[in-house]
């Protein structure tokens, strides 16, 4: 297989993990804080919005006061640094030329001169004669005109010179307004925030994997040693749905429906395991039993069980990591030393779960122990899945150091063959 790592991806964005509850919560929030913004902030925060965006007093673009000239020809234009238009109301209105979103003016001049005008039509007054309008304040400047402004060259007094009266204005909203565009603003932004601490949160505390930087999974092996362990357990945590397989050192990630099964009934109530000295002293009668020994039945069902345990407990936050470690190399050695190879464990777990399911009654316990069988045989059958890692590999119990190197060939080539 050529693809990178990749586990099961039921949940790998989250949104199957406590995703309603935290929606049901986050809905009302997002709501609550969008109208404070509008209705809090918005007019805090309009007074600085208006100042920015208006121009500046006397600027193109502006209302002409009683003191600016009225210019009436080119000439006036060319000699005034600024100056008014006072025109009537049909120029305003229907003498357009648009050129892309600009929307331009023909003004004829009283000098009898035609001319294109760009108008901030917001700073128009009415003067006291009807229909007749002063313009905004104005600047004489010279542009290269657009192709529809050239189809009046030959009647234009000057076509490389243009009346701007827009200036830099930028439209301004009326404070109702800009209060319901900061609030919709601040509820996409809080949204947005929202998604990523739940996403960050949810992958430190072990809820889902990272939907990105999947390298940096909390439940991924650190090093060979750790990749080695849970390889021991790997039937088991590809024989559940609900699990998503190695190479996970808990097998699955911790959503609260997990840790909370783990803890109440995987630890609880099959194995009486409530703390963290209860399921050390039950990994180590599992280890002890084997250790040094050639003749007790089963020892690939007790020994993998062992790690298996040390996994779920590391998960419901039992032991950290440098005690799950230190255990996984104690009961690892155990294996290394009753076995040659993976085969031998394989086949000492499996007769052990076959015997301990008539032992406790199971119906179709053939059947079950079948289904083990049958995982064993897929995984084995994968060139980089968990038996792909060298039995003899040398089990270190330095937390998160050690060799690395066939982790990173499993993370870059393994998908789980489930998917």
């Amino acid at each position: 297989m050529s693809a990178r790592y990749k586990i099961s991806n039921r949940n790998i964005y989250g949104f199957r993990t406590n995703m309603y509850q935290m929606m049901f919560l986050l809905i009302p929030l997002l709501i609550a804080l969008s109208l404070l913004a509008e209705f809090v902030l918005g007019p805090v925060l309009y007074g600085f919005y208006q100042k920015d965006a208006t121009l500046e007093e006397g600027a193109a673009g502006t209302q002409a006061g009683a003191d600016v000239q009225v210019a009436e020809s080119i000439a006036d234009m060319e000699r005034l640094d600024t100056f008014t238009i006072i025109t009537k109301g049909a120029v305003v209105n229907y003498d357009t030329v648009r050129s892309g979103d600009q929307l331009y003016h023909r003004l004829h001049l009283p000098s009898g001169e035609l001319v294109i005008a760009h108008i901030n039509k917001k700073a128009i007054q009415e003067t006291e004669e009807a229909g007749v309008y002063r313009l905004p304040i104005g600047v004489w400047r010279a542009w290269e005109p657009p192709a529809e402004v050239l189809v009046y060259e030959e009647f234009l007094a000057a076509p490389d010179h243009y009346v701007d009266m827009y200036g830099e204005y930028v439209p301004v909203l009326s404070q109702a307004d800009y209060g319901m565009a900061l609030g919709r603003l601040a509820s996409v932004w809080l949204f947005i925030i929202a998604i990523a601490l739940y996403r960050v949160i949810g992958v430190r505390r072990w809820r889902f994997a990272p939907a990105v930087f999947w390298r940096r999974d909390p439940l991924l092996p650190k090093n060979d040693t750790e990749l080695w362990c849970a390889s021991t357990f790997a039937i088991w945590a590809h024989s559940f749905s609900m699990l998503e397989g190695w190479p996970l050192v808990t097998g699955v990630h911790g959503s609260r429906k997990m840790v909370a099964n783990f803890r109440r009934t995987s630890l609880g109530e099959q194995w009486d395991i409530h703390d963290r000295r209860s399921g050390l002293q039950t990994v180590h009668e599992l280890t002890e039993k084997h250790a040094g020994r050639n003749d007790t039945p089963y020892p690939g069902w007790d020994l993998c069980r062992a790690t298996q345990l040390l996994g779920m407990m590391y998960l419901v936050r039992m032991i950290d990591r440098d005690e799950l470690d230190r255990e996984f190399v104690r009961a690892g050695r155990v294996l290394q030393q009753r076995f040659g190879s993976w085969d031998e464990m394989a086949e000492s777990y499996l007769e052990g779960y076959q015997a301990w399911l008539e032992r406790t009654g199971h119906q179709n316990a053939a059947q079950y122990a079948a289904g083990r069988r049958n995982v064993f045989l897929r995984l084995k059958a994968d060139p980089d899945g968990p038996y792909s890692v060298p039995w003899r590999t040398g089990l270190t119990d330095i937390p998160g150091g050690g060799e690395r190197g066939e982790l990173k060939r499993v993370l870059f080539r393994y998908r789980d063959p489930r998917l």
